[in-house]
């Protein structure tokens, strides 16, 4: 990850909804969509919503965010969005963090 990429990623890591969304994210199969294989790794907006507690606006600006900061990558499936971690983003992000400090 670049010297740049960093505030964006920053900040969308400082909220703790988005925190939350990510660990949800780690998820395999736990989904109520049959949009999503039980083999694969991420979440659709509806079940984002369900386990946050929050509005499909809400979860859209979440999800905004970290789609924007590059740690999660979105698809259309259907009518909802499914949304799944940015692994080599993730561990980028990690390997630039233990650099600079």
């Amino acid at each position: 990850m670049k010297p740049g990429e960093l505030v964006p990623a920053f900040k969308a890591l400082g909220d703790p909804t988005r925190l939350k969304i990510l660990e949800l994210l780690k998820a395999r199969g736990k989904t109520c969509c049959q949009l999503i294989a039980r083999d694969e790794k991420g979440l659709c907006a509806c079940d984002i919503e369900r386990a946050v507690g929050l509005s499909q606006a809400a979860v859209s600006h979440h999800m905004d965010l970290l789609r924007r900061a590059g740690l999660v990558t979105a698809e259309k499936r259907g009518r909802w969005m499914f949304y799944r971690r940015n692994e080599p983003a993730l561990a980028g992000l990690a390997e630039a963090v233990s650099k600079a400090v």
